[in-house]
């Protein structure tokens, strides 16, 4: 089953057992590579992303995967789609996931996942015949409003920083052409 859903919150941790007093903001990891990675340098194990996603019904899902270059402009709202299996019609437990792909990610898709499970042409072209793309797009357009929500908040609470609300208007501004341009191509 595809699982269509909506990044709650992306952070890095060092653990996947990490609690939530431990995890870092993606911003703080501007400039990073996995080529050089300290923690995994000093201890052997590399820092992780973690993605919290959240569906429609409400029901989320934590994910976690090795911390890469291409993870760091993955934010708040963005859309995400993998496929869940179970051994169950119902889905009552899961019993597998694949890797994610966060479609509205500046710059086109980035998958997300340790290994690549899927085929990323394949899916993107199902996407866009099965109608998913379609209503992403549809989502994305009321989603304009979610950002938007966003953009006074950064201003409400970085009164004194000028240049990151400049950033982020810049952002904001060109998420909607980038998007629905990157998913029109799906069609």
């Amino acid at each position: 089953a595809y699982y269509v859903s909506r990044v709650e919150d992306v952070c890095v941790v060092d653990d996947v057992l990490a609690v939530e007093g431990e995890e870092y903001d993606l911003e703080e990891f501007e400039g990073y590579s996995m080529e050089k990675d300290e923690l995994e340098s000093v201890v052997g194990s590399p820092w992780k992303l973690r993605l919290r996603l959240a569906d429609e019904e409400g029901r989320g899902m934590q994910i976690h995967c090795r911390m890469s270059e291409d993870y760091l402009d993955i934010r708040k709202g963005m859309n995400v789609v993998g496929i869940l299996l179970s051994t169950s019609r119902e889905f009552v437990k899961l019993a597998a996931m694949t890797d994610f792909c966060v479609l509205d990610a500046v710059g086109g898709p980035v998958w997300v996942g340790d290994y690549p499970y899927l085929d990323k042409d394949k899916f993107l072209r199902t996407l866009g015949e099965n109608g998913i793309a379609d209503s992403l797009v549809d989502i994305i357009y009321d989603d304009n409003d979610y950002y938007e929500e966003e953009e006074e908040e950064e201003e409400f609470y970085d009164d004194d920083d000028d240049s990151r609300d400049d950033d982020y208007d810049s952002d904001d501004n060109n998420l909607e052409e980038e998007d629905t341009g990157m998913l029109q191509k799906l069609k």
